[in-house]
C-alpha cells in the first residue's frame, strides 16, 4: 500500500487517539479534531472511518511483514529466527504501544467484514510464516517433532499475545522486553 505523508499523519493521529482512549473513541469529529482541521478535510484523505482503520492495519502489517522477511532470509536456525520474531514483535509494541490497541481490537471488528477479514489476514500471514520456521525446525531436528507444526505456531503466537495485552491492561506498567525475553527462554523449552 502506498500512502501519502498526510494519510499517515492521519494514521498515526488515528492509532494515538484508539491508544489513548480506547477504540470506540475513534471517530471522524473527534479524528478531525486531533488533527485540528474539518471533518471534510479528513474525507478527502480516507473515505471513511472503516478506511481509516484498514489502512491503520495495513500500514502495521506491511511493517511486520517487512520485519519477519528481513528475518527469514537471515542464514540462521529456526530457533534464532523464532527469537527474533519475538523480539522484534515486543521492540515494536514497546515502541509503538498505541498499535496494541488497533491490533487487539479486532472483537470491535467482528461486525465489519472488511476490518475482520484484515485482522484474519494479518493473523495468518504470521501464523503461516511461523508455521514455515516451525517445520524447517523441524525438519532439521531443532525443534520437536512429537507436536504438530499448526500447535507450535498456534502455541506461540498466543503466548506473546497473551503477554503484550497482559501489558496494555497493565497500562504497560512492566518491561515487555524483559517479559518476552523470559517467554522466549519458557517457549524455547517447551519447543525443542
Amino acid at each position: 500500500m502506498e500512502f501519502t505523508k498526510r494519510q499517515i499523519e492521519i494514521m498515526q493521529a488515528a492509532t494515538k487517539l484508539i491508544g489513548d482512549k480506547g477504540i470506540q473513541n475513534l471517530t471522524t469529529k473527534n479524528l478531525a479534531a486531533e488533527m485540528k482541521f474539518s471533518e471534510p478535510a479528513l474525507y478527502r484523505h480516507f473515505k471513511s472511518k472503516t478506511q481509516i482503520l484498514v489502512s491503520v492495519l495495513g500500514f502495521y502489517k506491511e511493517i511486520l511483514q517487512k520485519g519477519i522477511q528481513t528475518i527469514l532470509t537471515k542464514d540462521s536456525n529456526s530457533i534464532t529466527k523464532l527469537e527474533e520474531i519475538m523480539k522484534f514483535q515486543f521492540n515494536h509494541f514497546v515502541n509503538n504501544p498505541a498499535i496494541v490497541m488497533v491490533i487487539f481490537a479486532e472483537t470491535s471488528y467482528q461486525y465489519d467484514k472488511t476490518l475482520s477479514k484484515t485482522v484474519l489476514t494479518i493473523l495468518n500471514q504470521k501464523k503461516s510464516m511461523v508455521e514455515l520456521i516451525v517445520k524447517s525446525g523441524q525438519k532439521d531436528g531443532s525443534i520437536r517433532k512429537d507436536i504438530d507444526a499448526n500447535f507450535i505456531s498456534s502455541f506461540y503466537m498466543g503466548a506473546m499475545r497473551f503477554t503484550i495485552l497482559r501489558w496494555r491492561l497493565n497500562d504497560y506498567d512492566f518491561d515487555l522486553k524483559k517479559e518476552g525475553a523470559a517467554l522466549w527462554k519458557a517457549t524455547e523449552k517447551l519447543i525443542k
